[in-house]
């Protein structure tokens, strides 16, 4: 039988990375039937066992964060210091639910309330196999997201990585042996879009989905027919605000870092700026200067790496010649390096129009459209004029009033005078809303994602009924009226009200 396969190059020079197999529906219903083997004895050890054996995966990854570096480097292009940010972000991640998961995730005792004769309470449980999908502009670190949550909270992983960058996923695989996690409890699932709905459909009880909005919806619609739930991270519009008293000694270079890091591709980036007019001149002219000084190309003395698709870049490139034909002006860049190259120019545009596609549609590449705004009005209803919902940035001298502002914006997470640090934060939670997705990884949300809940009560009154039982008559109603008298008040008002309504009742009929 012929096995389908696809090749995997590196953006920076085409070289061939690797030839792997495209896994059909059978192999990856192969792979979540393999995974629930472990995951049971897996679960079993509780969130101490869990973490305890989590530590050995974050030594592996301390000992072998170069070669993590390298293989990201070798499938996205990116500069090496950020290859080894997606590792150290992960290892933190690791110590972070190292702390959290063992009492996040104990039973919590719930009040029984008005039956004091009842125990009650919640326990979390893992979902069992999980399924994510996961994209090309963080292979390692999105993966790892996931993986991590997934493992601390009781689960087996199934991942399959974008089939541009899935040598950085296979090395998850790899490093999870080596850690001494039991086998076939992360596996990896290679090949394209039709894998990916092999995975959607193999029964998994959990889809963790990273990637566009348009093909998040796909994944939403096959999931339906389990129906299996969801959680899913799209595209995002983010705005950079920066206010008439901003400091622009650090808003200038932070706003460029936000949208040039990763050249662009980044679920945080900077998609779009809104200077108040009375800063826009100053802030681009030194946005232009700064912009003008990045080393930009392919090899390891740069700032600005290539792109990792064709694809991509042809959509950062019909964004820019479409905002110029309609009036827009590129002060910097505008264009490939060269050619047919995967590395596209930082380019700042200016005149931009709110009917452009760069300022409505997802460039996710190093684009930076600048507009200027009157008032803080003005701020509000441009950055909240977009389909997405990710995240945002506002700067600032003023953090009370960046706080302000913050609070009224369509975004999931703000920051006050800086931007992408929310992501090296273990503790806060990742997700969006409207089409930017919904559900959360990262933070205590990332592990409430990866668990269901189940209830549990119990009777220890040793009563043979309990009065409101069949068959009815004038005692459960008239036991029924006089609870919602005192829950209605409660305290000492209730717990009397509750005494007079029985009293009266029994007067009133006798009994």
């Amino acid at each position: 039988m012929s096995v389908s396969t696809f090749e995997v190059h590196g953006p920076a020079d085409g070289s061939l990375l690797a030839t792997l197999p495209v896994c059909d529906a059978a192999t990856v219903s192969e792979a979540v039937a393999a995974a629930r083997i472990p995951q049971a004895a897996w679960a079993s050890l509780g969130p101490r066992g869990r973490a305890r054996r989590m530590e050995r995966l974050a030594e592996v990854l301390g000992r072998r964060a170069d070669d993590i570096a390298e293989v990201v480097r070798s499938e996205t292009g990116k500069p090496v210091s950020e290859a080894l940010t997606e590792v150290v972000v992960s290892v933190d991640l690791i110590h972070f639910y190292g702390k959290k998961a063992p009492r996040h995730l104990r039973s919590r005792r719930v009040g029984s309330g008005w039956m004091p004769w009842k125990k009650a309470w919640v326990e979390r449980e893992p979902h069992g196999v999980v399924g994510a999908i996961t994209p090309w502009n963080y292979p390692f670190v999105i993966a790892m997201d996931t993986v991590t949550a997934a493992l601390f909270a009781g689960n087996a992983v199934v991942l399959k990585p974008s089939e541009f960058t899935p040598l950085s996923a296979l090395l998850i695989e790899e490093l999870t042996r080596e850690a001494d996690l039991p086998p076939d409890l992360v596996q990896v699932v290679t090949g394209d879009g039709s894998t990916g709905e092999a995975l959607v459909r193999s029964g998994v009880d959990r889809i963790v989905f990273t990637g566009s909005t348009a093909t998040g919806r796909k994944v939403m619609a096959t999931a339906a027919a389990g129906p299996t739930p969801v959680t899913l991270e799209l595209g995002g519009k983010d705005p950079a605000i920066v206010l008439d008293d901003a400091d622009l000694d650090r808003a200038v270079p932070g706003v460029v870092f936000g949208a040039l890091f990763n050249a662009g591709q980044t679920c945080l980036s900077v998609e779009r700026v809104l200077v108040a007019r009375s800063l826009y001149e100053d802030f681009v002219r030194r946005a232009t200067d700064l912009v003008s000084s990045l080393r930009v190309g392919a090899g390891d003395d740069t700032d600005v790496g290539p792109m990792v698709t064709a694809a991509q870049v042809d959509i950062v490139e019909r964004h820019v010649s479409q905002a110029v034909a309609e009036g827009a002006r590129a002060l910097v860049g505008g264009e490939r390096q060269a050619p047919g190259s995967s590395v596209f120019m930082p380019t700042l545009l200016v005149d931009v129009k709110s009917s452009m596609d760069v300022l409505r549609n997802e460039s996710f590449g190093p684009l930076i459209p600048v507009l200027p705004f009157d008032d803080d009005e003005e701020a509000v209803r441009l950055a909240n004029a977009s389909r997405y919902g990710l995240f945002a940035s506002v700067w600032t001298r003023d953090s009370a009033r960046g706080t302000r502002l913050a609070r009224r914006l369509r975004a999931s997470g703000v920051s006050i005078n800086d931007v992408l640090s929310h992501y090296a934060l273990a503790g806060l939670p990742m997700g969006g809303m409207g089409e930017s997705g919904f559900g959360r990884r990262r933070g205590v949300e990332g592990l409430e994602e990866m668990t269901r809940t189940r209830t549990m009560l119990v009777d220890r009154g040793g009563r043979s009924r309990e009065p409101w039982w069949f068959p009815y008559g004038e005692g459960q109603t008239r036991l029924i009226r006089a609870v919602l008298q005192w829950r209605a008040r409660r305290g000492v008002a209730g717990l009397l009200a509750f005494l007079r309504s029985m009293v009266q009742r029994r007067g009133r009929y006798g009994d």
